[in-house]
C-alpha cells in the first residue's frame, strides 16, 4: 500500500452543536481545556512543530477520553474542533518520514478505542450509537480510527514488541469485525439491491483492516475467529454495496492473500471463484481494483490452476511487468498506489515452479513500450542495482524489493540460454558475489517472507551455482577429487567405514522428516545419517556444508512434497545431486504430490516409495524404503569403486512373509507380525536357487522392485520367473496393461508405476538371458519348430 493513498472512504462528519460548560465540569477539567488552548496556539512553523504540536495533543487528548462524555462534554467538543483543525492545517500521513511519531499516536490511538468508555460504545447496537447523546462520543471514536488507519501502515513492526503490542489488542480488532459483520446488506431490514452505505464507524473499521493487513507480518494474527470467512461473506455482496464502499474489500483480500498462511485459509473458503464473481461488478470510475485482481488471483491460484485459464494467466503475467515497469519509472517505485515490491513478490511465486511463465514473461508479454528477453532481463538488473544497498538501512520495503529480484533473477539463471545475459553483465555478478560472501547475516528487516523466496545469500549462492561461477562449489569438487584420488592410493591401509545417506526436504516438512529421521536411525550400524539439523549448526557457509553432505553421501533419500518443488534451494539441491555429482537418489513421494516441470525430467526412470496416508500407518511402505535404500547401498558396493562397503556381517531387513492368496489384500493394508529375516547380499547363482529360500526376495530387492510388484507376481520358483521372461519378451505392452489392472485391482486403485515395470522388465530379460541354454547348430530341415520367438 502506498502512504501517500492512505484510505479514507468516510463521508464528511456531521457537526455537533456547541456545548456550555457546566460549573462542576469547569472546576474538574478546566486543566485540560486550557492545556488545549495552549496547543491549539502552539506554532506551527516547520513540520517538527507540526508533529511536536501533534503529539502533544494526543497526550491530552487520551486523558479526555477516560472521562464519561456527559462528565465533560465541553473537553470532548474542544477535541474534536481542534481535531478538524489538525487535519485541515498538516495531513497526518506526512509524518512518514518519522515512524517513531507515527507509532507513537498509532498506538496510543488504539489503546484508547479498547477503553472502557468506548468499548461499550462500540458493542451497541448501530441504532442506540446514532442516538444524539452519543454523537460526541461517536465523532471522537471515528477520528480514533482514522490516525490509527493512516499510521499504521507507516509502522514496519519488525520489533517483536510491536506485534506483540497488536495481539494484545486484537480484541479491538474482533469488536471492529462483528460491527462491520452487522452492518453489511444481508443484515438490513430491507431488501437491498444496490448502492447501499455502510455506516461511518464500519467504513473506518475497513480503512484499519485495509493497512493492517497491508503489514503482512500480521496477517496471521487477523486469521481468528473465522475473519476470513466473514470477509469472503462481505466480498459476496460487494454488488450491493456503493462503489466506494467495496473499494477496501479487494485490498484486504489481496493483502492477507501475500501471505502463504492467509492464502491457504483464503482458498479454505473457496476465494477464487468469489473474486472472479467480483470481477463483474464495473466500477463507476476507473482505478486500480482490476489490478488488485489480477494480483489477488495469481497469488491464490497454483500453476495447474493458471495453466488451465491461460488467456487469464498471459493477461495476470502482462499487467504485472506492466507495473513493474511502470513502478520504475517513478522515483519512490510507486505506481497506482502499488510499491514495485508487490508485482515483484507475485512474478517470484510464479517463476519458481512454472517454467512457462518465465518464458512468456520474457519473450512474449505485452506491455508498453513492447518487451523482449533483453529488455526485460536488463530491467530487473537495473533495479536490482539501485536496491543494492537496501540492507545498509532500515526500510522494510527497500529490502523486501532486493530479496525478490534475487530471486527472479535467480529463476531466470536456471535456463541456460539466459546465462550470457547474465554472466557477461560484470557489475551484476560483482553484486552477487558480494552478496553471496556475505557473513554479516544481514536480512530483511519484516519477519516473514513467502515460501516461494530464499534470503539474500541463499539466491546469491543459487544464482552462482547455476552460472558455474560458484567458487566454493568448485573447491568442494576439488575436494572430492582429491579425495578419491587418496581413497586409491591408499587402498593397502584404507579403514572400512560406514557409507553415509543424507536427506534432503524442505523444512515445511519438517515432521514427515522426522519420521523417516527415526526409520533410517534403526539401520545406524549399517550406515551414518547426514541431515542439515545435526551437521549445519552453526555452520559458516550453509550451501558449503550441505553441498559436503552431498559429496560424501552414498544414497541421497528426497522427501518430494509441493513444498519442496516450489523451493529454488530444494530445486538447487536436486539438480546438484543429480547433473553434476550423479548421485544415487530415493525420492520419497508425500501425499499426493506428482513430480513435474524441472522435477519430474529428472525423475524419469528413478524409483521411488509413496506415502499416501500417515507416516506410521504405511508400515509396507517404511519396509520398502528401508529394503530399497540397503539395497541401493549394496549396489553401489558392488559397482562403484568410489564407494565404501557395507560391513560385513550382513545386515538384516524385516520383510514381510508372502500371505496366502485370500489375506494378500489384507496385509497390504496393515502390518503383520509374521515376518522373515533377508540379508541384502550378493544374489546367490541362479542355478542355487531354492523353492523354500529367499532368493527371488533378494532378487527383487537387489534390482530395486517394490514389495507391492514382487508380491503381486508371487514368483515361487526361479523357473517360473524364466517362463514368465519368455512371455514378457514377446509382448511386453499386453502384459502390462493387464498387471496394470491387477496392481490397481489389488492395491485399491493405485497405479502401477510405468518406470518400475520397465525396470522389473529388463531386470527379467537380463535374468533371461543370462540363463538361457547354450545355442546348438541344427539342420533346418530336421529341427523341430520352436514354440517362441525371443529378439535380444
Amino acid at each position: 500500500m502506498d502512504e501517500d493513498f492512505l484510505p479514507d472512504t468516510t463521508d464528511p462528519l456531521e457537526n455537533i452543536p456547541e456545548i456550555a460548560p457546566n460549573e462542576a465540569e469547569t472546576l474538574a477539567y478546566q486543566h485540560l481545556i486550557d492545556r488545549l488552548e495552549e496547543i491549539e496556539n502552539l506554532p506551527t512553523t516547520d513540520a517538527q512543530m507540526k508533529r511536536d504540536q501533534r503529539s502533544q495533543f494526543v497526550a491530552v487528548w487520551s486523558e479526555v477520553l477516560q472521562i464519561p462524555p456527559s462528565d465533560a462534554p465541553s473537553c470532548y467538543q474542544k477535541c474534536t474542533s481542534l481535531l478538524s483543525r489538525l487535519f485541515k492545517q498538516n495531513q497526518i500521513y506526512i509524518i512518514r518520514a518519522n515512524t517513531k511519531i507515527a507509532r507513537e499516536m498509532c498506538f496510543a490511538c488504539i489503546s484508547q478505542l479498547t477503553n472502557s468508555n468506548i468499548s461499550r460504545f462500540l458493542k451497541l447496537k448501530i441504532e442506540q450509537q446514532n442516538l444524539p447523546d452519543n454523537r460526541i462520543l461517536k465523532k471522537n471514536i471515528l477520528h480514533l480510527l482514522r490516525i490509527a488507519a493512516q499510521t499504521i501502515a507507516l509502522i514496519p513492526f519488525a520489533k517483536v514488541d510491536d506485534r506483540q503490542f497488536i495481539e494484545n489488542h486484537f480484541e479491538l480488532y474482533t469488536v471492529l469485525i462483528e460491527h462491520i459483520e452487522q452492518s453489511m446488506p444481508e443484515h438490513c431490514e430491507t431488501k437491498v439491491e444496490q448502492g447501499y452505505i455502510l455506516g461511518d464507524i464500519a467504513l473506518r473499521a475497513l480503512s484499519l483492516l485495509w493497512n493492517t493487513t497491508d503489514r503482512t507480518v500480521l496477517v496471521p494474527l487477523l486469521l481468528r475467529n473465522d475473519f476470513v470467512k466473514k470477509l469472503l461473506g462481505w466480498f459476496a455482496q460487494a454488488s450491493k454495496l456503493a462503489d466506494t464502499n467495496n473499494r477496501p474489500l479487494i485490498s484486504i483480500v489481496l493483502n492477507i492473500a501475500r501471505h502463504d498462511d492467509g492464502a491457504d485459509e483464503l482458498n479454505k473458503y473457496g476465494a477464487i471463484h468469489i473474486v472472479k464473481e467480483y470481477m463483474k461488478i464495473k466500477p463507476a470510475k476507473p482505478d486500480n481494483r482490476s489490478l488488485a485482481i489480477s494480483m489477488t488471483l495469481a497469488l491464490l491460484s497454483t500453476p495447474e490452476e493458471l495453466k488451465r485459464d491461460t488467456k487469464g494467466m498471459n493477461n495476470a503475467l502482462n499487467r504485472l511487468l506492466q507495473l513493474v515497469i511502470d513502478c520504475s519509472k517513478n522515483n519512490r517505485f510507486r505506481h497506482e498506489g502499488f510499491h514495485v515490491s508487490e508485482p515483484l513478490v507475485i512474478l517470484v511465486k510464479m517463476f519458481v515452479v512454472d517454467e512457462r511463465t518465465l518464458e512468456y514473461v520474457l519473450c512474449h508479454a505485452e506491455t508498453k513500450p513492447p518487451s523482449d528477453p533483453h529488455s526485460t532481463i536488463r530491467l530487473f538488473i537495473t533495479l536490482l542495482f539501485k536496491f543494492t544497498n537496501a540492507l545498509d538501512v532500515t526500510n522494510q520495503i527497500r529490502q523486501y524489493t532486493l530479496i525478490s529480484l534475487l530471486n527472479i533473477i535467480w529463476s531466470i539463471s536456471f535456463q541456460p540460454n539466459y546465462a550470457s545475459e547474465l554472466t557477461q553483465d560484470e557489475q551484476l555478478m560483482s553484486i552477487i558475489e558480494k552478496f553471496a560472501d556475505d557473513d554479516q547475516g544481514k536480512e530483511v528487516l519484516e519477519d516473514y517472507k513467502p515460501r516461494s523466496m530464499e534470503s539474500v545469500k541463499e539466491a546469491a549462492h543459487g544464482i552462482l551455482h547455476n552460472l558455474n561461477r560458484d567458487v566454493k562449489t568448485d573447491m568442494i569438487l576439488e575436494k572430492k577429487k582429491a579425495y578419491r584420488d587418496a581413497h586409491i592410493s591408499d587402498s593397502t591401509t584404507k579403514i572400512q567405514q560406514k557409507p553415509s545417506i543424507m536427506i534432503s526436504y524442505c523444512h515445511e516438512n519438517n515432521d514427515f522428516c522426522t519420521y523417516v529421521l527415526e526409520v533410517l536411525n534403526k539401520h545406524n550400524d549399517v550406515f551414518n545419517i547426514w541431515i542439515d539439523r545435526t551437521h549445519c549448526q552453526g555452520a559458516d557457509d550453509l550451501w558449503e556444508s550441505i553441498a559436503d553432505g552431498m559429496e560424501q553421501a552414498s544414497v541421497i533419500v528426497c522427501l518430494l512434497s509441493n513444498q519442496y518443488f516450489e523451493s529454488k534451494s530444494c530445486r538447487k539441491e536436486f539438480i546438484y545431486a543429480t547433473d553434476s555429482l550423479k548421485k544415487k537418489l530415493i525420492p520419497i513421494l508425500i501425499e499426493q504430490f506428482e513430480p513435474r516441470g524441472w522435477l519430474g525430467i529428472r525423475m524419469t526412470g528413478i524409483k521411488y516409495v509413496r506415502f499416501r496416508g500417515a507416516f506410521g500407518s504405511e508400515q509396507n511402505k517404511i519396509i520398502e524404503l528401508s529394503n530399497t535404500i540397503l539395497a541401493t547401498l549394496s549396489s553401489q558396493t558392488l559397482h562403484d569403486d568410489n564407494s565404501y562397503p557395507l560391513h560385513s556381517s550382513h545386515h538384516v531387513v524385516s520383510l514381510p512373509s508372502p500371505p496366502p492368496p485370500q489375506q494378500q489384500q489384507q496385509q497390504h493394508l496393515s502390518s503383520t507380525n509374521s515376518i522373515q529375516q533377508i540379508s541384502i547380499v550378493t544374489l546367490r547363482p541362479f542355478n542355487q536357487w531354492t523353492s523354500t529360500g529367499d532368493d527371488i526376495h533378494q532378487w527383487f530387492a537387489y534390482h530395486r522392485l517394490s514389495n507391492e510388484l514382487r508380491d503381486l507376481y508371487d514368483f515361487q520358483t526361479g523357473e517360473e520367473m524364466l517362463e514368465y521372461a519368455k512371455i514378457l519378451v514377446k509382448d511386453r505392452e499386453q502384459q502390462m496393461h493387464i498387471y496394470e489392472r491387477l496392481f490397481s485391482k489389488k492395491y485399491n486403485g493405485e497405479e502401477l508405476p510405468p518406470h518400475e515395470f520397465n525396470r522389473f522388465t529388463l531386470a527379467l530379460e537380463k535374468l533371461l538371458r543370462e540363463n538361457l541354454p547354450p545355442t546348438t547348430t541344427t539342420n533346418p530341415s530336421t529341427s523341430k519348430n520352436s514354440n517362441i520367438c525371443i529378439i535380444l
